[in-house]
């Protein structure tokens, strides 16, 4: 439809360059009419124009060199510690964790910068889309002419010029580059998806890491604690010979990798409230359990939606953008056609105003090879990006199985879990009351209270995996970026 609306503007004036014109209208005499009436309407608005031209050559000297360019910050500046570096505070909560992910996501640096770039992507689409609207172009220019170098009569004035293109046809060149513009405006938003669910599936990852570490260590608390009662009755019955002492030893070395273990997760929490504030700032004295977001119905869901998973899109605006380079430069062996309007005013009043139109028409007979090489660079580029897609794919979809197959064992895990953890206290329960009845010993009910300790650990490893898991596979499938 564009191109004919340009077919339409540009046929009169190929009549007109050709001569195809009524036998009775004089091109000549309409042609000096019109410059004329040019020309008074330029002379008819010099004198405002000289007058602001003179009031900005009358600024003041002093104002002028009073003026000093303001110098960017230096890299001490930028690095110096500033109030908003200052620990935020620990979010509610008791807020939902769909609306606490919201704002942390949004808030988080390279979530903004990506923003940023999203935006920066998007404006250049549209400066691109302008290449088909008229290029309108003027200059102004204030002086005098000295015809002859002896004299000293000098004549001033304005001298104006205007100019108005229009794009005609140009192989495809600009199509091609604004395709390549719109690709690049998709991957910028893909970019972004990709950014906000690496930062959601890493905010809750250290949530649930410091909840689960700090309920680990909680359960060895406990555990020692029902355990130390036990202990010390059986140290004073070694020191009276009851039993043996090797008994005691064989406890001790037993409690002594459960104190180790117990240091260990006093080292991982150090490390987990690190990578818990640096999403959620200050870490609260009771680190509840998130909620869980995602189930697996709703992620079996999505997986089938290829088109929806922001890593893909991203591969696939690439290639796009490689392929739309290709047309682009394709486009520049063929010739350029511009329909063209200008218009000049001349310094000396003596002179008329001139017009000129027609259409313009460039073509590049040769280069020396620079575009042929050019082309083969892009098409080169293409492929790879083809190949990139396809690696995409197929490194995707084994993300995608490698999570549910692992959400399927640790379900199965769980299952036994659960029956040794029910096994285990129905031992307890056993030991205890035959413990008053002579026929157990106090050693082998330490023995079972370590036993569920491992059991319990076991069990919240297992809770954290899940969870994880469900976070890793819901950033592939850009869960992330929609909560």
């Amino acid at each position: 439809m564009i191109f004919l609306f340009r077919c339409v503007v540009a046929l009169p004036c190929v009549m007109i360059i050709a001569g195809c014109v009524p036998s009775k209208y004089d091109i000549k005499k309409s042609y000096v009419q019109a410059s004329s009436s040019l020309k008074e309407k330029i002379y008819s608005v010099e004198e405002r124009i000289s007058e602001k031209f003179n009031k900005i050559q009358s600024v003041q000297k002093s104002e002028i060199n009073n003026y000093q360019s303001s110098n960017a910050e230096s890299i001490e500046e930028l690095l110096a510690d500033k109030p908003e570096d200052n620990q935020k505070e620990t979010y509610d909560l008791n807020m939902p964790l769909q609306s606490t992910l919201v704002s942390v996501i949004t808030n988080h640096p390279e979530v903004k910068v990506a923003h940023y770039l999203e935006e920066a992507a998007e404006q250049d689409v549209l400066a691109s889309k302008g290449l088909y609207k008229p290029q309108i172009t003027g200059s102004l220019n204030a002086g005098g002419i000295k015809e002859n170098t002896n004299s000293s009569s000098t004549t001033t004035g304005l001298g104006l010029n205007a100019g108005i293109s229009q794009l005609i046809y140009d192989g495809g060149y600009t199509a091609g580059g604004i395709g390549k513009k719109n690709a690049l405006f998709e991957k910028a938003k893909s970019n972004k998806s990709l950014v906000q669910n690496r930062i959601g599936f890493e905010a809750t990852s250290a949530w649930i890491d410091l909840w689960a570490s700090k309920e680990k260590l909680n359960e060895i608390n406990i555990t020692l604690n029902e355990i130390g009662p036990i202990l010390a009755d059986i140290k004073r019955m070694a020191g009276t010979g009851l039993i043996d002492r090797t008994i005691v030893d064989n406890i001790e070395n037993s409690l002594l990798k459960v104190s180790m273990n117990k240091e260990n997760l006093e080292i991982e929490i150090e490390k987990n409230k690190l990578r818990y504030e640096n999403f959620f700032g200050k870490v609260p004295n009771d680190v509840i359990k998130p909620e869980n977001l995602f189930d697996i119905a709703k992620l079996e869901e999505k997986i089938s939606e290829k088109s929806t998973i922001p890593s893909l899109r991203f591969a696939a605006a690439e290639y796009i953008a490689s392929q739309e380079e290709v047309n682009s430069i394709q486009g520049e062996f063929k010739p350029k056609v511009n329909f063209k309007l200008t218009a000049n005013s001349p310094l000396d009043r003596d002179d008329n105003a001139s017009l000129a139109i027609g259409i313009a028409s460039t073509y590049t007979f040769s280069d020396g090879g620079v575009l042929k090489a050019r082309l083969k660079v892009a098409q080169a580029k293409s492929s790879q990006m083809k190949f990139a897609l396809e690696s995409a794919r197929l490194e995707t979809t084994k993300s995608i199985k490698s999570d549910i197959k692992m959400l399927s064992f640790l379900k199965k895990s769980r299952t036994l879990i659960l029956k040794s953890l029910q096994n285990n206290k129905q031992s307890l329960s056993v030991l205890k009351s035959q413990i008053k009845t002579g026929q157990s010993k106090l050693n082998n009910l330490i023995d079972m209270h370590v036993e569920r300790l491992g059991i319990r650990n076991n069990l919240l490893d297992n809770t954290a995996q899940i969870e994880i898991t469900k976070y890793s596979l819901a950033s592939i499938l850009g869960l992330f970026s929609g909560t």
